[in-house]
């Protein structure tokens, strides 16, 4: 069990790498947002979502080396990967929603549909058992989402991936007390 004020630290230094981590998130989202004209972006995307559990490993092992001198658990290694990541989780959500309220003007969806036109996109379609058809259909209800939709979809999406990744990386770096 940790003391109040080693909660109040760990949550501190949460706020500060869930703000490193938002911006490496955001980053990721502007370059697949960005792939959608210039496919050379994509690497830039791919490049950011490996390299979001490397960066919190990173993160993780400073505030247990640094910060609280090699003193931690499997629990706290847990919480600190679980709560950096909810405040990216926060960040992502709230640079989505500004995204898609004042920027997107309807690109995203337009890009998709232009891409099920495609003669190769429609032929890998029908060998996967998909019918385009029913695919338009699903596209359609996803344009009418409003953006507060999506941005609560990737809130949402974070948090569940989020703490699912932390219960691993926190296996990685728990030290115990001898």
């Amino acid at each position: 069990m940790i003391s109040r004020e080693e909660y109040i630290q760990l949550r501190a230094f949460a706020r500060q790498d869930g703000l490193l981590m938002g911006a490496l998130w955001v980053i990721t989202f502007g370059c697949f947002i960005g792939s959608m004209r210039m496919p050379a972006l994509q690497m830039g995307f791919m490049v950011g979502a490996i390299a979001t559990p490397f960066v919190m490993l990173y993160r993780l092992r400073h505030f247990r080396d640094k910060v609280v001198e090699g003193r931690f658990s499997y629990g706290r290694a847990v919480a600190f990967c679980a709560m950096t990541m909810t405040y990216a989780s926060l960040i992502l959500a709230a640079a989505t929603m500004v995204y898609f309220y004042l920027l997107d003007n309807g690109m995203l969806m337009n890009t998709l549909r232009s891409n099920i036109d495609i003669p190769e996109v429609r032929q890998g379609l029908a060998q996967a058992g998909m019918s385009p058809e029913d695919l338009e259909k699903q596209m359609d209800a996803i344009s009418k989402s409003r953006p507060i939709d999506f941005a609560f979809s990737m809130f949402f999406n974070g948090i569940v991936s989020s703490f699912l990744l932390s219960l691993i990386l926190g296996l990685a770096w728990k030290k115990r007390r001898r």
